[in-house]
């Protein structure tokens, strides 16, 4: 097969082969770029994976620790000297939610409402305040067109 390639080749004039040379020297960039760009585009993407499963899991290292600590006293203990429904707003206001319905049910209770927030603030906030001592009774949340979400919730202390 060497032989019969040496005796082609031999057998063309000088502008032949080059017109071959460079021939060859197109085809193997349009192979190389057939091969190499899908191959780039799968690093690229297998490293933006990477990154965003790094940071998944430190958000979800992070509400672990969160979970696994314990105030030593109930915050919602401590709520008694301060109305349930104040607290909840105060609370829902240092994160920048507002509170659209807040109606405080009894001793310990209460309502309450937000019309637009995005759901992983609310769900942080609603966790935090299960974390402090609140049992959520009832929810319920709704997803708006614009990628928001409402809710209803209702409240209470442990231990009522």
């Amino acid at each position: 097969m060497t032989e019969r390639l040496k005796n082609w080749w031999a057998g063309l004039s000088q502008r032949e082969r080059w017109l071959v040379g460079i021939a060859g020297v197109l085809a193997a960039g349009v192979l190389l770029w057939g091969l190499g760009r899908p191959a780039v585009a799968a690093f690229g993407d297998l490293e933006s994976q990477h990154r965003a499963a790094i940071e998944r899991e430190g958000r979800v290292g992070a509400k672990v620790q969160l979970l696994a600590q314990r105030p030593a006293r109930s915050v919602a203990g401590a709520v008694d000297a301060v109305a349930i429904d104040q607290y909840l707003a105060q609370s829902a206001g240092e994160i920048g939610l507002t509170l659209d319905r807040n109606e405080a049910r009894g001793s310990g209770q209460a309502a309450i409402a937000i019309a637009t927030a995005k759901a992983p603030v609310l769900t942080d906030w609603l966790a935090s305040l299960e974390g402090q001592g609140f049992i959520v009774d009832q929810l319920t949340i709704t997803p708006a067109a614009d990628g928001t979400v409402g809710l209803t919730a209702e409240l209470r202390k442990a231990g009522q």
